[in-house]
């Protein structure tokens, strides 16, 4: 089993800045679906030693896991985690800080040209889809045995993109998905299921 969890609503996710390796704090709502998360972690799951926990290593993937931690009553999840960079979210180079109307105005040609091919596409100083595929399927080759049960910590586009190679889905199908911070992701026996807390 594999359960991937987004980090909780942030400050430039309200502002529809886009975020990618840069941080941004969490908002006093991130922080309550941090609490929720615990609690639907210990409701749900008995967490003990057979869980394998990864993370990245962006402050608000890390003060997420804190306040999950801190909401935990029989299980110590910080000490667990390994943090990985290549869970880190896609990197978006110099657009990282802006919205998508600053980005079209300031960076229109650019913009375009991610638009006609939005999955090879690397932006300036940042990475594609293409770059964030190869990555996390080594790290699956590598970190995962399906037979054994994992904790992912992570981003939305990291998470769009795991999903799609566990899920064996479409570059097209990738690119429109999405991961509200109020849900978690559920991978067992070849089955996704979409979790509201």
């Amino acid at each position: 089993m594999i359960i991937i969890i987004r980090h909780g609503q942030t400050v430039w996710n309200i502002l529809k800045k886009k975020q990618g390796h840069k941080n941004s704090k969490l908002t006093n709502k991130g922080k309550i679906q941090g609490c929720r998360v615990a609690k639907f972690l210990e409701n749900k799951y008995i967490l003990k030693d057979n869980f394998n926990i990864y993370a990245s290593p962006i402050k608000r993937v890390v003060d997420y896991i804190n306040i999950i931690d801190k909401n935990l009553k029989y299980f110590q999840l910080a000490k667990k985690v390994k943090y990985l960079n290549c869970l880190k979210e896609h990197k978006f180079g110099k657009w990282e800080g802006k919205t998508i109307e600053e980005i079209k105005l300031k960076y229109k040609h650019e913009f375009l040209k991610r638009e006609k091919d939005k999955w090879n596409y690397k932006i300036p100083n940042g990475e594609s889809y293409q770059i964030l595929h190869i990555k996390l399927k080594k790290f699956l080759k590598k970190k995962i045995n399906y037979r054994k049960n994992y904790i992912i910590f992570t981003h939305e586009m990291v998470s769009k993109v795991l999903r799609g190679i566990l899920m064996r889905l479409s570059k097209r199908r990738v690119i429109k998905s999405k991961h509200d911070s109020n849900y978690i992701y559920i991978f067992k026996n070849n089955r996704l299921k979409k979790i509201k807390f």
